[in-house]
Protein backbone atom coordinates (compact mmCIF):
# COMPACT_ATOMS: atom_id res chain seq x y z
CA UNK A 1 0.00 0.00 0.00
CA UNK A 2 2.78 2.33 0.92
CA UNK A 3 4.96 1.11 -2.40
CA UNK A 4 1.46 2.26 -4.30
CA UNK A 5 1.16 5.63 -2.51
CA UNK A 6 4.72 6.62 -3.30
CA UNK A 7 4.40 5.74 -6.69
CA UNK A 8 1.16 8.12 -7.23
CA UNK A 9 3.45 11.20 -5.43
CA UNK A 10 5.88 10.26 -7.50
CA UNK A 11 3.94 10.72 -10.38
CA UNK A 12 1.91 13.85 -9.81
CA UNK A 13 5.61 15.60 -8.45
CA UNK A 14 6.39 14.89 -11.77
CA UNK A 15 3.65 16.00 -13.68
CA UNK A 16 1.55 18.68 -11.60
CA UNK A 17 3.30 21.58 -12.78
CA UNK A 18 2.60 20.93 -16.72
CA UNK A 19 -0.85 19.80 -16.23
CA UNK A 20 -1.30 22.86 -14.19
CA UNK A 21 -0.06 25.26 -17.43
CA UNK A 22 -1.91 22.87 -19.19
CA UNK A 23 -5.46 23.87 -17.87
CA UNK A 24 -4.53 27.04 -17.98
CA UNK A 25 -3.92 26.96 -21.44
CA UNK A 26 -6.91 24.90 -22.02
CA UNK A 27 -9.06 27.89 -19.82
CA UNK A 28 -7.02 30.24 -22.45
CA UNK A 29 -8.51 28.23 -25.62
CA UNK A 30 -11.90 28.15 -24.23
CA UNK A 31 -12.30 31.34 -22.96
CA UNK A 32 -14.97 32.20 -24.74
CA UNK A 33 -17.10 29.43 -23.60
CA UNK A 34 -17.83 30.79 -20.16
CA UNK A 35 -19.83 33.55 -21.48
CA UNK A 36 -22.67 30.80 -21.35
CA UNK A 37 -24.21 31.88 -24.73
CA UNK A 38 -24.81 30.25 -28.29
CA UNK A 39 -21.86 31.27 -30.20
CA UNK A 40 -22.47 31.97 -34.03
CA UNK A 41 -20.94 29.29 -36.27
CA UNK A 42 -21.96 27.44 -39.67
CA UNK A 43 -23.90 24.52 -36.99
CA UNK A 44 -24.53 26.68 -34.20
CA UNK A 45 -28.48 26.22 -34.42
CA UNK A 46 -28.57 22.67 -35.70
CA UNK A 47 -26.21 21.00 -32.66
CA UNK A 48 -28.47 23.81 -29.89
CA UNK A 49 -31.98 21.92 -31.12
CA UNK A 50 -30.27 18.56 -30.88
CA UNK A 51 -29.43 18.86 -27.95
CA UNK A 52 -32.59 19.53 -26.87
CA UNK A 53 -34.07 16.31 -28.79
CA UNK A 54 -31.74 14.02 -27.35
CA UNK A 55 -31.91 14.78 -23.76
CA UNK A 56 -35.96 14.71 -23.91
CA UNK A 57 -35.54 11.29 -25.72
CA UNK A 58 -33.25 10.51 -22.51
CA UNK A 59 -36.33 11.80 -20.33
CA UNK A 60 -38.29 9.41 -21.12
CA UNK A 61 -36.46 6.41 -20.62
CA UNK A 62 -34.70 6.17 -24.17
CA UNK A 63 -31.16 5.21 -22.92
CA UNK A 64 -30.01 4.76 -27.01
CA UNK A 65 -32.34 7.38 -28.22
CA UNK A 66 -33.13 7.09 -32.15
CA UNK A 67 -35.83 9.27 -32.82
CA UNK A 68 -35.79 12.92 -33.01
CA UNK A 69 -39.89 13.73 -32.51
CA UNK A 70 -40.45 17.58 -33.23
CA UNK A 71 -38.36 18.02 -35.97
CA UNK A 72 -40.11 18.41 -39.47
CA UNK A 73 -43.06 20.19 -37.59
CA UNK A 74 -43.56 16.97 -35.12
CA UNK A 75 -43.30 14.44 -37.63
CA UNK A 76 -40.67 13.17 -36.54
CA UNK A 77 -37.24 12.29 -37.95
CA UNK A 78 -34.61 9.13 -36.87
CA UNK A 79 -31.91 12.10 -36.31
CA UNK A 80 -29.69 10.38 -33.58
CA UNK A 81 -29.65 6.74 -35.76
CA UNK A 82 -27.21 8.70 -37.98
CA UNK A 83 -25.81 10.89 -35.62
CA UNK A 84 -23.09 10.03 -33.23
CA UNK A 85 -24.40 10.67 -29.64
CA UNK A 86 -21.16 11.15 -27.47
CA UNK A 87 -21.34 14.95 -27.58
CA UNK A 88 -25.13 14.51 -26.77
CA UNK A 89 -24.87 12.60 -23.86
CA UNK A 90 -22.10 15.23 -22.24
CA UNK A 91 -24.55 17.59 -22.91
CA UNK A 92 -27.48 15.67 -21.27
CA UNK A 93 -25.17 15.57 -18.12
CA UNK A 94 -24.35 18.89 -17.63
CA UNK A 95 -27.91 19.82 -18.51
CA UNK A 96 -29.42 17.21 -15.74
CA UNK A 97 -26.38 19.09 -13.47
CA UNK A 98 -29.04 22.11 -13.55
CA UNK A 99 -27.48 24.18 -16.26
CA UNK A 100 -29.19 25.23 -19.20
CA UNK A 101 -28.53 23.86 -22.62
CA UNK A 102 -26.69 26.65 -23.83
CA UNK A 103 -24.32 26.32 -20.63
CA UNK A 104 -24.77 22.40 -20.93
CA UNK A 105 -23.44 22.66 -24.63
CA UNK A 106 -20.40 25.41 -23.57
CA UNK A 107 -19.41 23.35 -20.69
CA UNK A 108 -19.55 20.11 -22.76
CA UNK A 109 -17.38 21.96 -25.31
CA UNK A 110 -14.74 22.89 -22.44
CA UNK A 111 -14.38 18.94 -21.18
CA UNK A 112 -13.17 18.04 -25.02
CA UNK A 113 -11.13 20.60 -25.20
CA UNK A 114 -9.32 19.88 -21.62
CA UNK A 115 -9.53 15.91 -22.81
CA UNK A 116 -7.82 17.03 -25.75
CA UNK A 117 -4.87 18.46 -24.20
CA UNK A 118 -4.61 16.26 -21.61
CA UNK A 119 -4.46 13.22 -24.00
CA UNK A 120 -1.98 14.36 -26.34
CA UNK A 121 -0.37 15.61 -23.29
CA UNK A 122 0.32 11.72 -22.45
CA UNK A 123 0.77 10.51 -25.83
CA UNK A 124 3.78 12.88 -26.67
CA UNK A 125 4.57 12.54 -23.01
CA UNK A 126 5.39 9.22 -23.32
CA UNK A 127 8.01 9.94 -25.97
CA UNK A 128 9.48 13.51 -25.36
CA UNK A 129 9.20 13.79 -21.81
CA UNK A 130 6.89 16.46 -19.78
CA UNK A 131 8.40 19.43 -21.22
CA UNK A 132 7.62 17.95 -24.65
CA UNK A 133 4.32 16.69 -23.82
CA UNK A 134 3.29 20.14 -22.64
CA UNK A 135 4.48 21.65 -26.19
CA UNK A 136 2.61 19.20 -28.28
CA UNK A 137 -0.69 19.97 -26.11
CA UNK A 138 -0.86 23.29 -26.87
CA UNK A 139 0.54 22.72 -30.07
CA UNK A 140 -2.62 20.90 -30.30
CA UNK A 141 -4.98 22.75 -28.62
CA UNK A 142 -4.22 25.80 -30.32
CA UNK A 143 -4.08 24.04 -34.07
CA UNK A 144 -5.98 26.26 -36.02
CA UNK A 145 -8.00 23.46 -37.62
CA UNK A 146 -9.14 23.03 -33.85
CA UNK A 147 -10.16 26.70 -33.61
CA UNK A 148 -11.96 26.23 -36.67
CA UNK A 149 -14.06 23.46 -35.81
CA UNK A 150 -15.37 25.10 -32.65
CA UNK A 151 -15.33 28.86 -33.23
CA UNK A 152 -15.58 29.11 -36.92
CA UNK A 153 -18.03 25.99 -38.34
CA UNK A 154 -19.60 24.83 -34.83
CA UNK A 155 -19.53 21.05 -35.89
CA UNK A 156 -19.28 20.05 -32.33
CA UNK A 157 -19.77 16.03 -34.11
CA UNK A 158 -15.88 16.87 -35.46
CA UNK A 159 -15.14 19.07 -32.79
CA UNK A 160 -15.47 16.49 -30.34
CA UNK A 161 -13.12 13.58 -31.82
CA UNK A 162 -10.13 16.00 -31.06
CA UNK A 163 -10.78 14.29 -27.62
CA UNK A 164 -10.46 10.96 -28.22
CA UNK A 165 -8.04 11.10 -30.95
CA UNK A 166 -4.91 11.06 -29.03
CA UNK A 167 -6.12 8.26 -26.23
CA UNK A 168 -7.02 6.07 -29.25
CA UNK A 169 -3.52 6.38 -30.69
CA UNK A 170 -2.25 6.22 -27.23
CA UNK A 171 -3.59 3.10 -25.87
CA UNK A 172 -3.44 1.28 -29.39
CA UNK A 173 -0.04 1.90 -29.20
CA UNK A 174 0.77 0.34 -25.37
CA UNK A 175 -1.32 -2.23 -25.66
CA UNK A 176 0.37 -3.21 -28.82
CA UNK A 177 3.53 -3.37 -26.97
CA UNK A 178 3.58 -4.33 -23.49
CA UNK A 179 -0.27 -5.60 -23.31
CA UNK A 180 -2.01 -4.64 -19.96
CA UNK A 181 -5.73 -4.62 -18.80
CA UNK A 182 -5.21 -0.72 -18.32
CA UNK A 183 -4.06 -0.53 -22.18
CA UNK A 184 -6.72 -2.26 -23.26
CA UNK A 185 -9.20 -0.22 -21.68
CA UNK A 186 -7.79 2.98 -22.60
CA UNK A 187 -7.13 1.91 -26.17
CA UNK A 188 -10.72 0.19 -26.83
CA UNK A 189 -13.16 3.05 -25.38
CA UNK A 190 -11.47 6.05 -26.68
CA UNK A 191 -11.54 4.14 -29.84
CA UNK A 192 -15.41 3.28 -29.65
CA UNK A 193 -15.73 7.17 -28.14
CA UNK A 194 -14.01 8.62 -31.35
CA UNK A 195 -16.62 6.43 -33.53
CA UNK A 196 -19.70 7.84 -31.15
CA UNK A 197 -17.66 11.28 -31.40
CA UNK A 198 -17.82 11.89 -35.53
CA UNK A 199 -18.53 8.91 -37.72
CA UNK A 200 -16.78 11.41 -40.59
CA UNK A 201 -13.25 11.70 -38.56
CA UNK A 202 -13.47 7.71 -37.51
CA UNK A 203 -14.17 6.65 -40.66
CA UNK A 204 -10.29 7.93 -41.77
CA UNK A 205 -9.05 7.75 -38.05
CA UNK A 206 -9.14 3.94 -38.35
CA UNK A 207 -7.18 3.06 -41.31
CA UNK A 208 -4.43 5.57 -39.27
CA UNK A 209 -4.61 3.51 -36.61
CA UNK A 210 -4.10 0.45 -38.39
CA UNK A 211 -1.10 1.75 -40.19
CA UNK A 212 0.08 2.60 -36.76
CA UNK A 213 -0.48 -0.36 -35.46
CA UNK A 214 1.72 -2.21 -38.79
CA UNK A 215 4.93 0.42 -38.21
CA UNK A 216 5.00 -0.85 -34.49
CA UNK A 217 5.08 -4.55 -35.32
CA UNK A 218 7.55 -3.59 -37.82
CA UNK A 219 9.74 -2.21 -35.99
CA UNK A 220 9.12 -4.92 -33.01
CA UNK A 221 9.52 -7.69 -35.66
CA UNK A 222 13.68 -6.59 -35.92
CA UNK A 223 14.20 -6.67 -32.81
CA UNK A 224 11.60 -9.68 -31.26
CA UNK A 225 10.46 -11.69 -34.19
CA UNK A 226 8.63 -14.06 -31.59
CA UNK A 227 6.54 -11.57 -30.15
CA UNK A 228 4.85 -10.30 -33.18
CA UNK A 229 2.18 -12.80 -34.18
CA UNK A 230 0.41 -11.96 -29.99
CA UNK A 231 1.28 -8.54 -30.42
CA UNK A 232 -0.56 -8.01 -33.51
CA UNK A 233 -3.95 -10.44 -31.96
CA UNK A 234 -3.35 -7.66 -29.37
CA UNK A 235 -4.02 -4.56 -31.44
CA UNK A 236 -6.76 -6.21 -33.74
CA UNK A 237 -8.46 -7.14 -30.57
CA UNK A 238 -8.65 -4.03 -29.41
CA UNK A 239 -9.84 -2.69 -32.55
CA UNK A 240 -12.12 -5.28 -32.89
CA UNK A 241 -13.60 -4.27 -29.64
CA UNK A 242 -14.13 -0.90 -30.01
CA UNK A 243 -16.26 -1.47 -33.02
CA UNK A 244 -18.12 -3.95 -30.98
CA UNK A 245 -18.70 -1.12 -28.29
CA UNK A 246 -19.56 0.95 -30.65
CA UNK A 247 -21.82 -0.93 -32.22
CA UNK A 248 -25.21 -0.30 -30.64
CA UNK A 249 -24.51 3.59 -32.91
CA UNK A 250 -22.62 2.33 -36.18
CA UNK A 251 -24.33 -1.29 -36.94
CA UNK A 252 -28.41 0.18 -37.35
CA UNK A 253 -26.48 3.17 -38.92
CA UNK A 254 -24.68 1.55 -41.54
CA UNK A 255 -27.97 -0.97 -42.12
CA UNK A 256 -30.50 1.38 -42.16
CA UNK A 257 -28.90 4.26 -44.34
CA UNK A 258 -31.17 2.95 -47.41
CA UNK A 259 -34.31 4.11 -45.57
CA UNK A 260 -33.20 7.98 -45.37
CA UNK A 261 -31.51 10.11 -48.10
CA UNK A 262 -28.02 10.37 -47.23
CA UNK A 263 -27.14 10.49 -50.72
CA UNK A 264 -28.24 14.24 -50.49
CA UNK A 265 -25.10 14.77 -49.46
CA UNK A 266 -23.08 14.40 -52.75
CA UNK A 267 -25.39 16.73 -54.80
CA UNK A 268 -24.95 20.65 -55.19
CA UNK A 269 -23.16 22.63 -52.65
CA UNK A 270 -22.08 19.47 -50.28
CA UNK A 271 -20.30 17.47 -53.39
CA UNK A 272 -17.23 16.99 -52.21
CA UNK A 273 -15.48 17.40 -55.55
CA UNK A 274 -16.43 21.47 -54.20
CA UNK A 275 -14.00 21.33 -51.66
CA UNK A 276 -10.63 20.06 -52.37
CA UNK A 277 -8.24 22.33 -51.34
CA UNK A 278 -4.93 23.90 -52.70
CA UNK A 279 -1.59 23.17 -51.68
CA UNK A 280 -0.93 27.10 -50.75
CA UNK A 281 -4.32 26.90 -48.26
CA UNK A 282 -2.50 24.37 -45.88
CA UNK A 283 0.78 27.09 -45.86
CA UNK A 284 -1.01 30.36 -45.91
CA UNK A 285 -3.11 32.06 -43.09
CA UNK A 286 -6.24 32.88 -44.18
CA UNK A 287 -8.20 33.47 -40.75
CA UNK A 288 -12.35 34.08 -41.48
CA UNK A 289 -15.34 33.18 -40.85
CA UNK A 290 -17.42 32.25 -43.72
CA UNK A 291 -18.43 28.89 -45.73
CA UNK A 292 -15.52 26.75 -47.52
CA UNK A 293 -16.76 27.17 -51.44
CA UNK A 294 -15.45 25.96 -54.81
CA UNK A 295 -11.80 27.42 -55.25
CA UNK A 296 -9.15 28.86 -53.43
CA UNK A 297 -11.32 31.70 -52.27
CA UNK A 298 -13.04 30.15 -48.79
CA UNK A 299 -13.84 32.09 -46.42
CA UNK A 300 -12.54 30.27 -43.26
CA UNK A 301 -9.06 29.11 -42.73
CA UNK A 302 -7.55 25.94 -43.47
CA UNK A 303 -3.85 26.80 -42.92
CA UNK A 304 -1.17 24.32 -40.73
CA UNK A 305 -0.19 27.13 -39.16
CA UNK A 306 3.36 28.65 -39.27
CA UNK A 307 4.47 27.85 -35.71
CA UNK A 308 3.45 24.05 -36.28
CA UNK A 309 5.06 24.11 -39.75
CA UNK A 310 7.93 25.15 -38.24
CA UNK A 311 8.30 22.25 -35.90
CA UNK A 312 6.80 20.18 -38.35
CA UNK A 313 10.14 20.85 -40.91
CA UNK A 314 12.48 20.21 -36.99
CA UNK A 315 10.92 16.90 -36.53
CA UNK A 316 12.00 16.07 -39.77
CA UNK A 317 15.65 16.88 -38.93
CA UNK A 318 14.72 14.99 -35.56
CA UNK A 319 13.66 12.03 -37.51
CA UNK A 320 17.10 11.91 -39.67
CA UNK A 321 18.96 11.90 -37.17
CA UNK A 322 17.34 9.14 -35.17
CA UNK A 323 16.63 6.92 -37.83
CA UNK A 324 19.47 4.54 -36.98
CA UNK A 325 18.32 3.83 -32.97
CA UNK A 326 14.79 4.34 -33.40
CA UNK A 327 12.66 1.81 -31.25
CA UNK A 328 8.68 0.76 -31.08
CA UNK A 329 8.45 4.30 -28.87
CA UNK A 330 10.53 7.09 -31.08
CA UNK A 331 9.07 5.84 -34.23
CA UNK A 332 5.60 7.42 -33.47
CA UNK A 333 7.81 10.97 -34.83
CA UNK A 334 8.02 9.54 -38.51
CA UNK A 335 4.52 7.79 -38.05
CA UNK A 336 3.01 10.90 -38.03
CA UNK A 337 5.30 12.83 -39.97
CA UNK A 338 4.31 10.58 -43.08
CA UNK A 339 0.78 10.85 -41.71
CA UNK A 340 0.71 14.21 -42.01
CA UNK A 341 1.59 14.42 -45.21
CA UNK A 342 -0.53 11.59 -46.21
CA UNK A 343 -3.61 13.42 -44.61
CA UNK A 344 -2.75 16.68 -46.68
CA UNK A 345 -2.46 14.59 -50.32
CA UNK A 346 -6.48 13.55 -49.39
CA UNK A 347 -7.60 17.10 -48.55
CA UNK A 348 -5.89 18.51 -51.59
CA UNK A 349 -7.36 18.01 -55.20
CA UNK A 350 -4.98 15.55 -56.43
CA UNK A 351 -6.35 12.92 -54.80
CA UNK A 352 -9.67 13.21 -56.13
CA UNK A 353 -8.92 10.17 -58.56
CA UNK A 354 -9.20 8.06 -55.03
CA UNK A 355 -11.99 9.87 -54.14
CA UNK A 356 -14.40 9.35 -57.03
CA UNK A 357 -13.97 5.63 -56.73
CA UNK A 358 -14.24 5.17 -52.76
CA UNK A 359 -17.77 6.03 -51.79
CA UNK A 360 -17.00 5.98 -48.27
CA UNK A 361 -15.01 9.07 -48.95
CA UNK A 362 -17.18 10.41 -50.90
CA UNK A 363 -19.85 10.72 -48.16
CA UNK A 364 -17.41 12.81 -45.69
CA UNK A 365 -18.32 15.83 -48.02
CA UNK A 366 -15.28 18.03 -47.24
CA UNK A 367 -12.07 16.80 -47.69
CA UNK A 368 -10.34 19.53 -45.62
CA UNK A 369 -11.49 16.91 -42.52
CA UNK A 370 -8.71 15.38 -43.05
CA UNK A 371 -7.00 18.46 -41.16
CA UNK A 372 -7.91 16.38 -38.29
CA UNK A 373 -5.43 14.08 -38.85
CA UNK A 374 -3.29 16.92 -39.57
CA UNK A 375 -3.87 19.10 -36.29
CA UNK A 376 -3.43 15.47 -34.34
CA UNK A 377 -0.13 14.69 -36.22
CA UNK A 378 1.95 17.98 -36.05
CA UNK A 379 0.42 18.71 -32.61
CA UNK A 380 2.24 15.74 -31.38
CA UNK A 381 5.59 16.54 -33.56
CA UNK A 382 6.04 19.64 -32.42
CA UNK A 383 7.62 18.41 -29.24
CA UNK A 384 9.93 16.58 -30.64
CA UNK A 385 13.19 18.57 -30.43
CA UNK A 386 13.19 17.48 -26.89
CA UNK A 387 13.03 14.09 -28.19
CA UNK A 388 17.26 14.84 -28.43
CA UNK A 389 18.27 17.89 -27.12
CA UNK A 390 18.77 19.13 -23.29
CA UNK A 391 18.19 15.85 -21.97
CA UNK A 392 21.63 16.56 -19.36
CA UNK A 393 20.29 20.85 -19.45
CA UNK A 394 16.86 20.51 -17.77
CA UNK A 395 17.24 24.56 -17.42
CA UNK A 396 17.71 25.20 -21.28
CA UNK A 397 14.92 22.38 -22.18
CA UNK A 398 12.54 24.51 -19.68
CA UNK A 399 13.74 27.70 -21.26
CA UNK A 400 12.32 26.04 -24.95
CA UNK A 401 9.68 24.75 -23.08
CA UNK A 402 8.21 28.35 -22.20
CA UNK A 403 9.33 29.93 -25.17
CA UNK A 404 7.11 27.71 -27.84
CA UNK A 405 3.85 27.51 -25.12
CA UNK A 406 3.98 31.03 -25.10
CA UNK A 407 4.66 31.80 -29.05
CA UNK A 408 1.85 28.86 -29.77
CA UNK A 409 -0.55 30.87 -27.56
CA UNK A 410 0.32 34.16 -28.59
CA UNK A 411 -0.18 33.47 -32.33
CA UNK A 412 -3.17 31.36 -31.46
CA UNK A 413 -5.11 33.26 -29.00
CA UNK A 414 -6.65 35.92 -31.33
CA UNK A 415 -8.46 33.11 -33.70
CA UNK A 416 -9.98 31.49 -29.97
CA UNK A 417 -13.19 33.18 -30.50
CA UNK A 418 -16.27 33.12 -32.36
CA UNK A 419 -17.79 35.80 -34.68
CA UNK A 420 -20.18 36.40 -32.07
CA UNK A 421 -23.21 35.38 -30.68
CA UNK A 422 -26.37 34.24 -31.06
CA UNK A 423 -29.57 35.80 -29.25
CA UNK A 424 -32.25 33.05 -28.92
CA UNK A 425 -35.86 34.95 -27.95
CA UNK A 426 -38.01 33.47 -25.46
CA UNK A 427 -36.57 29.63 -24.19
CA UNK A 428 -36.42 26.67 -26.85
CA UNK A 429 -39.16 23.88 -26.19
CA UNK A 430 -39.41 20.44 -27.88
CA UNK A 431 -43.21 22.13 -28.97
CA UNK A 432 -41.55 25.41 -30.21
CA UNK A 433 -38.85 23.22 -31.92
CA UNK A 434 -41.74 21.70 -33.41
CA UNK A 435 -44.02 24.38 -34.53
CA UNK A 436 -40.71 26.04 -36.42
CA UNK A 437 -40.67 22.97 -38.62
CA UNK A 438 -36.63 22.88 -37.86
CA UNK A 439 -35.40 20.26 -39.86
CA UNK A 440 -31.83 19.85 -41.89
CA UNK A 441 -31.81 21.80 -45.21
CA UNK A 442 -30.52 18.95 -47.00
CA UNK A 443 -33.40 16.88 -45.06
CA UNK A 444 -31.25 13.42 -45.62
CA UNK A 445 -32.82 12.32 -42.64
CA UNK A 446 -35.84 12.17 -44.09
CA UNK A 447 -37.33 9.19 -44.56
CA UNK A 448 -37.75 8.01 -48.10
CA UNK A 449 -41.12 6.80 -47.50
CA UNK A 450 -41.88 10.96 -47.56
CA UNK A 451 -42.38 12.64 -50.97
CA UNK A 452 -43.97 15.83 -49.41
CA UNK A 453 -42.66 17.75 -46.48
CA UNK A 454 -45.20 19.12 -44.74
CA UNK A 455 -45.41 22.77 -44.46
CA UNK A 456 -47.05 23.46 -40.81
CA UNK A 457 -47.55 20.63 -37.54
CA UNK A 458 -50.53 18.78 -38.03
CA UNK A 459 -53.28 20.10 -35.56
CA UNK A 460 -53.44 16.45 -33.67
CA UNK A 461 -51.18 13.63 -33.42
CA UNK A 462 -54.13 11.46 -34.32
CA UNK A 463 -56.95 12.34 -36.76
CA UNK A 464 -59.75 10.47 -38.39
CA UNK A 465 -59.43 10.55 -41.99
CA UNK A 466 -62.74 8.32 -43.06
CA UNK A 467 -65.53 7.72 -41.09
CA UNK A 468 -66.51 9.65 -37.54
CA UNK A 469 -64.74 8.84 -34.61
CA UNK A 470 -64.03 10.60 -31.24
CA UNK A 471 -60.53 10.45 -29.56
CA UNK A 472 -61.20 10.00 -25.41
CA UNK A 473 -57.93 10.13 -23.95
CA UNK A 474 -54.45 10.22 -25.29
CA UNK A 475 -50.88 10.03 -23.87
CA UNK A 476 -48.27 11.24 -26.27
CA UNK A 477 -44.43 10.79 -25.38
CA UNK A 478 -41.68 11.43 -28.06
CA UNK A 479 -41.76 7.87 -28.93
CA UNK A 480 -44.89 6.20 -27.43
CA UNK A 481 -48.20 7.39 -27.88
CA UNK A 482 -51.50 5.92 -25.85
CA UNK A 483 -54.57 6.49 -27.57
CA UNK A 484 -58.46 5.61 -26.48
CA UNK A 485 -60.54 6.29 -29.31
CA UNK A 486 -64.57 5.44 -29.67
CA UNK A 487 -66.45 5.39 -32.95
CA UNK A 488 -70.33 3.85 -34.43
CA UNK A 489 -68.58 2.72 -37.66
CA UNK A 490 -65.53 1.56 -39.31
CA UNK A 491 -62.94 4.35 -39.48
CA UNK A 492 -59.70 4.96 -40.76
CA UNK A 493 -56.75 6.71 -38.44
CA UNK A 494 -53.82 8.47 -39.16
CA UNK A 495 -50.93 9.38 -36.92
CA UNK A 496 -49.15 12.60 -37.73
CA UNK A 497 -46.02 10.45 -37.52
CA UNK A 498 -43.31 9.91 -40.41
CA UNK A 499 -43.25 6.07 -40.58
CA UNK A 500 -39.43 4.46 -39.72
CA UNK A 501 -38.64 0.98 -39.47
CA UNK A 502 -39.09 0.32 -35.80
CA UNK A 503 -42.55 1.83 -35.44
CA UNK A 504 -45.74 -0.32 -34.61
CA UNK A 505 -49.06 -0.33 -34.10
CA UNK A 506 -51.22 -2.33 -31.34
CA UNK A 507 -55.18 -2.40 -31.16
CA UNK A 508 -56.39 -3.47 -28.01
CA UNK A 509 -53.17 -5.33 -27.46
CA UNK A 510 -52.83 -6.78 -31.15
CA UNK A 511 -50.26 -5.68 -33.35
CA UNK A 512 -51.87 -3.91 -36.37
CA UNK A 513 -50.51 -3.73 -39.83
CA UNK A 514 -49.14 0.01 -41.08
CA UNK A 515 -50.44 1.44 -44.34
CA UNK A 516 -47.83 4.04 -44.99
CA UNK A 517 -49.59 7.27 -46.90
CA UNK A 518 -47.99 7.43 -50.22
CA UNK A 519 -47.27 11.35 -50.44
CA UNK A 520 -47.16 12.01 -46.99
CA UNK A 521 -45.31 9.22 -45.66
CA UNK A 522 -47.48 9.00 -42.08
CA UNK A 523 -48.74 5.92 -40.83
CA UNK A 524 -52.58 4.79 -41.68
CA UNK A 525 -54.85 2.02 -40.52
CA UNK A 526 -58.41 0.68 -40.19
CA UNK A 527 -60.75 0.68 -37.41
CA UNK A 528 -63.07 -1.24 -36.09
CA UNK A 529 -66.36 0.28 -34.71
CA UNK A 530 -66.04 0.27 -30.39
CA UNK A 531 -64.05 1.24 -27.98
CA UNK A 532 -60.42 0.80 -28.94
CA UNK A 533 -56.36 1.49 -26.65
CA UNK A 534 -54.61 2.55 -29.96
CA UNK A 535 -50.95 2.34 -28.69
CA UNK A 536 -48.31 3.78 -31.09
CA UNK A 537 -44.90 2.93 -30.25
CA UNK A 538 -40.72 3.18 -31.80
CA UNK A 539 -38.91 0.18 -30.89
CA UNK A 540 -36.18 -1.43 -31.63
CA UNK A 541 -35.54 -3.36 -35.04
CA UNK A 542 -33.17 -6.76 -35.39
CA UNK A 543 -30.11 -5.12 -36.90
CA UNK A 544 -30.53 -2.24 -33.35
CA UNK A 545 -31.32 -5.21 -30.59
CA UNK A 546 -27.68 -6.95 -32.49
CA UNK A 547 -26.01 -4.02 -32.39
CA UNK A 548 -26.88 -3.27 -28.21
CA UNK A 549 -26.11 -7.00 -27.46
CA UNK A 550 -22.68 -6.57 -29.32
CA UNK A 551 -22.07 -3.26 -27.46
CA UNK A 552 -22.80 -5.27 -24.28
CA UNK A 553 -20.87 -8.37 -24.54
CA UNK A 554 -17.68 -6.24 -25.69
CA UNK A 555 -18.11 -4.25 -22.57
CA UNK A 556 -18.28 -7.32 -20.29
CA UNK A 557 -15.66 -9.09 -22.51
CA UNK A 558 -13.41 -5.93 -21.20
CA UNK A 559 -14.20 -5.51 -17.59
CA UNK A 560 -13.93 -9.59 -17.57
CA UNK A 561 -10.52 -9.94 -19.09
CA UNK A 562 -8.57 -9.47 -15.89
CA UNK A 563 -10.37 -12.19 -14.64
CA UNK A 564 -9.99 -14.35 -17.55
CA UNK A 565 -6.27 -13.82 -17.49
CA UNK A 566 -6.07 -15.19 -13.97
CA UNK A 567 -7.96 -18.21 -14.40
CA UNK A 568 -5.98 -19.59 -17.68
CA UNK A 569 -2.87 -18.29 -15.40
CA UNK A 570 -3.63 -20.34 -12.18
CA UNK A 571 -4.10 -23.42 -14.62
CA UNK A 572 -0.69 -23.28 -15.76
CA UNK A 573 -1.56 -21.56 -19.49
CA UNK A 574 1.53 -19.50 -20.58
CA UNK A 575 1.01 -16.23 -22.10
CA UNK A 576 3.80 -14.66 -24.88
CA UNK A 577 6.45 -11.64 -23.77
CA UNK A 578 5.70 -8.50 -25.26
CA UNK A 579 7.61 -6.45 -27.87
CA UNK A 580 8.85 -3.43 -25.71
CA UNK A 581 8.66 -2.83 -22.08
CA UNK A 582 10.58 0.47 -22.60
Amino acid sequence: MRDAANAIEKVLRTHFPYLAVLGLVTILAGLPLFEFKLMRGHDSLPYFLRSIEFYEGLRFGNLFPRWAADFAYGFGEPTFNFSPPAFYYLTAFFHVMGFGFISAENLAAFIILLLSGVGMYLLAGQVFGPRGGLVSAVAYLFSPYMLTSLYVRHALADFSAFAFIPFAFWGLHRYTLVGGHWWLLVGALSTALLVLSSTSVALFTFPALLLLLATTLYYGWRDQESSVIPALARGIGLLLLALGLSAFYWLPSLAETDFVHLQRRLEGYSDFHNHFLYIHQLVIPQWGYGLSIPGPGDGMNFAIGPIHLLLLATSLWVSWNTATRLGPVGVLVPFFVSLSVLAGFFAIGTSVFIWERLYFLQMLQFPWRFLSLIAMSTGFVSGSLFLIFFKEHRWRATGLMWILVVALVVVGFPHAKPRGFVVIDGSVTPSSIAASGRQDPLRQLEPIWVSQTPTAPAAERLTFIEGEGLLLTSKVTPTYYDFVTESTESTRVRVNTFYFPGWEVSVDGMERPIDIEKFSGVMEFWLEPGTHRIQVQFTDTPVRNVGEWLSLFSLASILATPWLINRLRSRGVPFPKTLNRA
